[in-house]
């Protein structure tokens, strides 16, 4: 692991196949170890717990969708780059992902890229081979002293 301060990334990554039984809790295993990896709950301060917690959320969003409109997810990233997190799920559909417009709450489905809409800083999609990757990336908040954002490179 490198020291996020120093301004080095990370990067974890998961091959699927697709079709693969268990493909989302396979992938979400992934995600919650990387996270607890990343944001160890030691250090369980209330913006790790909201980073960990829209993160564990929005890969879920991204894989669940993948395993529902798609063949099935291939790949899933995770890269932290400083503060940013990014959340990339690759599959073999070309057809980009759709955001429904209007929202529609009482709606039996649609709800996760509204989820992902809300929780990521930005979103999006770009082809990859016959495929395409979904990513979306969170900027956790700022740790807080007396009330106030500080940065953490600032607090040495």
């Amino acid at each position: 692991m490198t020291d996020e301060r120093a301004g080095l990334s990370d990067h974890r990554v998961r091959h699927l196949r697709p079709g693969q039984e268990h493909a989302l809790a396979t992938a979400m295993a992934f995600v919650q170890q990387t996270l607890d990896d990343w944001y160890p709950a030691g250090r369980d301060r209330a913006e790790t717990r909201r980073v960990r917690e829209d993160a564990f959320l929005v890969a879920d969003e991204l894989v669940a969708n993948a395993c529902a409109h798609t063949p099935g997810p291939t790949r899933l990233d995770l890269d932290r780059a400083g503060r940013r997190l990014r959340i990339s799920v690759t599959d073999g559909d070309s057809a980009p992902p759709v955001l429904l417009h209007p929202y529609r709450p009482d709606a039996t489905s649609g709800h996760g890229l509204q989820i992902v809409e809300r929780l990521a800083l930005r979103w999006g999609h770009r082809p990859v081979g016959g495929g395409k990757t979904v990513w979306a990336e969170l900027l956790p908040p700022l740790p807080q002293v007396n009330g106030f954002p500080v940065d953490p490179g600032r607090l040495e």
